[in-house]
C-alpha cells in the first residue's frame, strides 16, 4: 500500500483508541468521585464504582487493539517518524506503555479478593494510571508538533476531554439517553489526533 493509505490507517487506528480507551481513561480519573444533581462533588459508592467500571468495561479490548495495531503500523510503515518519535520522546513513550500496564493491572486485580482496602488500593492506582495514560498521550501529540506548550496544552487538554467523553459514555450506556453527548466529546477526543496528522503529515509521508 501507499504511504497515503498507510497514514490514513494510521489515524483512523489513533482515533479508534482514543475514542473507545478515551472512556475507560475518563472512567478511571474519575472513579473515586461523582457530580451530584445539584452540582455538588462526592464520593461515589463502592457498589457503583463497579458499575460505572463494567459500564465502559467492552470498550477497553478493542481500544488497546486499535493501539498495538497503530503502533506497528507506524514502527513498519513509518520507521523513520517512529524512530525520531521514540529517540525525542522516548519517557513519554515509556510513560504512556507501563501506565496501559498498570491501569489493566489494577483493573484484574481490583475484583480478584474481597474486603474493602484491597479495593481502595487498587481503584486509587487506577486513578493514577488513567490519569497518565490520558497527559502521556496529549504531551506525545504536543511534541509531535516540536512544541514544548502545545505538549503541556495538549496534555491538559487530553486529561480534561477524557473526563467528559467518559461521563457521556457511562451516562449514555446505563441511562439510555440521547446519543449526541458522546458525539460531542467523541468529536472533541478525536480532534487533537486528527489535527496533528495534518500537522506532520508532510514529515510522515517522508518517513
Amino acid at each position: 500500500m501507499s504511504a497515503v493509505v498507510w497514514g490514513v490507517l494510521l489515524t483512523v487506528l489513533l482515533v479508534a483508541w482514543v475514542v473507545l480507551d478515551g472512556a475507560v481513561q475518563g472512567v478511571g480519573a474519575t472513579l473515586l468521585h461523582e457530580r451530584g444533581k445539584d452540582g455538588s462533588d462526592r464520593r461515589r459508592s463502592p457498589a457503583r464504582r463497579g458499575v460505572v467500571l463494567d459500564a465502559v468495561r467492552p470498550l477497553r479490548l478493542p481500544g488497546e487493539a486499535s493501539l498495538v495495531a497503530a503502533v506497528l503500523v507506524l514502527v513498519l510503515a513509518f520507521p523513520r517518524a517512529a524512530g525520531d518519535l521514540f529517540r525525542v520522546a522516548y519517557p513519554l513513550v515509556v510513560a504512556l506503555a507501563g501506565a496501559v500496564v498498570v491501569r489493566d493491572v489494577a483493573l484484574w486485580l481490583r475484583g480478584r479478593r474481597p474486603g474493602q482496602v484491597w479495593h481502595d488500593v487498587w481503584e486509587a492506582v487506577l486513578v493514577v494510571a488513567s490519569i497518565v495514560i490520558a497527559g502521556s498521550w496529549g504531551a506525545l501529540l504536543g511534541v509531535s508538533w516540536e512544541n514544548g506548550l502545545a505538549a503541556l496544552g495538549l496534555a491538559v487538554v487530553a486529561v480534561v476531554v477524557t473526563r467528559l467523553h467518559g461521563d457521556a459514555v457511562v451516562v449514555r450506556r446505563l441511562r439510555g439517553v440521547h446519543p449526541l453527548p458522546v458525539v460531542v466529546t467523541g468529536i472533541m477526543i478525536a480532534a487533537p489526533v486528527v489535527g496533528t496528522a495534518v500537522a506532520v503529515w508532510p514529515r510522515l509521508m517522508t518517513g
